[in-house]
C-alpha cells in the first residue's frame, strides 16, 4: 500500500467515525423525543382525551396510542 493510499484510508476511517458518532447522537435524540411523546400521550389518555385527538396532536398513530 502506498503512502497516499494509506493516508486516504485513514482519512476515510476518520470521516466514517465522525459521521457514525453524529448519526448516533441524532438517533439518540430521536429516541428521547419519541419517549417524551409517548409519555405525553399517556398523560393525555389518563386525562380522558380521545385516541384520535391524541394521535393528531402527538403524531403517533392511532394503533400506537391504543397500545399505551
Amino acid at each position: 500500500m502506498s503512502l497516499l493510499e494509506e493516508w486516504n484510508l485513514k482519512d476515510a476511517v476518520a470521516v466514517a467515525k465522525r459521521d457514525g458518532r453524529k448519526m448516533g447522537r441524532e438517533e439518540g435524540m430521536e429516541m428521547g423525543e419519541r419517549k417524551r411523546t409517548i409519555e405525553i400521550a399517556r398523560n393525555l389518555q389518563a386525562e380522558g382525551m380521545d385516541v384520535d385527538t391524541i394521535s393528531r396532536l402527538t403524531g403517533l398513530t392511532v394503533d400506537d396510542v391504543l397500545r399505551l
